[in-house]
């Protein structure tokens, strides 16, 4: 896997999912929330595609009156979230938007309406599966988590945004 080199900027702003090795996860046919959100033009090139992407729910919620819903979805390749809509028709709602739910779903990915703070939006036609959580068990919070709760809990902290820092400090520059 260490092999291959990350394509240039522009060279990868015009990539599709499904080309290089950077693009697509190697052992599945999952897309890496990285690869998409990641880019240079935040996603907006690969509005149109179809893509399969899985990951954490970050953050759920029901809008419409119960008739569809947002999801900010994660899968720990970088610290940005893919926004995911997905319609009550597809899928039971209140299973999916709840926080830490694990969720594998197919779509379209489209351009939000303007005015959004997202470059690229996945809009849901099939979910592959759920693995639902209890939200009053579970452990992790939508607030900001302190180092020791996180010492607790150390099997989840990939799922939050908390940085090692003795991975960070090997980067930044010494006297």
């Amino acid at each position: 896997m260490g092999d291959q080199a990350t394509p240039p900027a522009p060279e990868l702003a015009e990539m599709a999912i499904s080309d290089g090795p950077s693009l697509k996860h190697p052992f599945s046919d999952r897309a890496p929330v990285r690869s998409i959100v990641c880019r240079p033009d935040g996603g907006a090139g690969l509005a149109g595609q179809r893509v399969r992407a899985g990951g954490w729910v970050k953050t759920g919620r029901e809008q419409g009156k119960g008739s569809f819903a947002f999801l900010e979805v994660n899968d720990g390749s970088c610290p940005a979230n893919l926004q995911v809509i997905v319609d009550a028709g597809v899928a039971d709602l209140s299973t999916l938007v709840q926080t830490g739910t694990c969720v594998l779903v197919e779509g379209l990915l489209k351009v939000p309406p303007e005015g959004a703070k997202q470059k690229i939006e996945l809009r849901v036609d099939k979910v592959l599966h759920v693995g639902p959580t209890d939200p009053a068990s579970y452990p992790i919070p939508k607030t900001k988590l302190s180092l020791e709760f996180l010492r607790d809990h150390i099997h989840l902290r990939a799922r939050t945004n908390t940085v090692c820092l003795l991975c960070v400090c090997k980067y930044l520059p010494h006297d």
